[in-house]
């Protein structure tokens, strides 16, 4: 009787502190919120709305953490989305760039996935990766329960018995795919997809609003791995000085059997490579000469205002010199070097397309005495 006695007090100033906390806390809550938002003072949480707000407070904390620490905005991006895949208990998860102009690659992908050659998926994904291209046609998340029983995967190199489509998009524009992979047979229920689709509103307005990566880190005309402009920006800028007389030189260049770096090292230190020499080519040359990737490991330079090959020869030397010096990336040794060509517009070519043609020829000749 007596236990009863005490178990029934402690149960009632339970009740009393839970009831107290929660008028508290409503009054709070009300004096934050706007005005015709306001909750019922006694209204339970939504399950959903509680979800939302961790999951994106969690978005804003790993944002600031980043921005705190200076990271890199493509290691932040990662830490970002791959928060969805977290979150789903996924066994791994990859983000494929599906640009339109250029060739599909992976950015990023969990451990598990380094053993993959991740070029030759990203090729065939390409061509007949009809999972893929379902989710950028209908701008909608995709989840196939059985991907042995689903017509459009025909994916070879894959463990992954379901998976789920998630287009990443900033400013209404896909940027790519998040693949997020289950070694068994995994169910995605709607209540989880309606959650998805709240947190692809988060990240988008993160992304936009913290990183500001639709001008910046994601811009259609910046290559989102090396921030040098992409393919997309020459064809611009080819367009814009088709009656440009001015002389100036462009440069074809091409990293020798860079392949090689990612199939002995792994795409995470290729990627960290091709960045550290493509910074080291840009402080070659001067600040209002332009570098495009191209593609790929190739480049485009255009240098502005030069008039004599010796110029140009000194250029170009001076890229192949700052590209030969060794790199090191986690105790790993990375020796690389270059194969270039040249034109000089207009001695040589009346236009930058011209050049360019001319120029990639003259590459392939040097690479092939190398």
């Amino acid at each position: 009787m007596v236990y009863i006695i005490i178990i029934s007090i402690v149960l009632f100033f339970i009740l009393i502190y839970v009831f107290y906390t929660g008028i508290k806390t409503s009054i709070y809550v009300r004096r934050i919120v706007n005005e015709k938002d306001k909750p019922p003072a006694f209204a339970p949480p939504s399950p959903k709305k509680v979800i939302r707000n961790r999951f994106k407070s969690s978005l804003f904390e790993t944002a600031i953490t980043c921005l705190e620490n200076e990271v890199e905005k493509d290691y932040a991006f990662k830490s970002i989305i791959e928060k969805l895949p977290l979150f789903l208990k996924a066994d791994s998860w990859s983000f494929f760039l599906t640009s339109p102009n250029d060739e599909w690659r992976f950015l990023f992908w969990s451990k598990n996935l380094d053993f993959l050659p991740l070029e030759e998926v990203a090729s065939e994904i390409q061509i007949s990766g009809e999972h893929i291209k379902k989710v950028l046609n209908t701008k909608k998340i995709l989840f196939i329960k059985d991907t042995k029983k689903n017509g459009l995967w025909n994916q070879k190199h894959s463990l992954s018995k379901s998976w789920l489509g998630i287009p990443i998009t900033v400013k209404n524009e896909i940027i790519g795919v998040l693949n997020v992979d289950w070694f068994k047979q995994a169910r995605v229920s709607k209540f989880e997809t309606e959650l998805i689709n709240y947190f692809l509103e988060d990240i988008d307005r993160i992304l936009k609003t913290v990183f500001s990566l639709h001008e910046q880190f994601l811009s259609s005309e910046l290559d989102i791995l090396t921030q040098v402009y992409n393919r997309k920006a020459l064809e611009k800028y080819i367009s814009q000085h088709k009656s440009d007389s001015s002389n100036k030189a462009v440069i074809f260049l091409d990293f020798d059997n860079f392949k090689k770096i990612n199939d002995n090292f792994g795409h995470t230190i290729g990627d960290q490579a091709l960045k550290i020499l493509t910074k080291r080519i840009q402080n070659s040359i001067k600040s209002d000469d332009l570098i495009y990737r191209y593609g790929g490991d190739e480049f485009v330079i255009i240098i502005n205002e030069i008039r004599e090959n010796n110029s140009i020869d000194i250029i170009i030397q001076r890229i192949k010199s700052t590209v030969k010096t060794p790199i090191t990336i986690k105790d790993t040794l990375i020796i690389s070097s270059i194969s270039i060509g040249y034109c000089l517009v207009p001695q040589e070519a009346p236009d930058i397309e011209k050049a360019i043609e001319i120029a990639d020829k003259r590459m392939y000749l040097q690479k092939e005495i190398h």
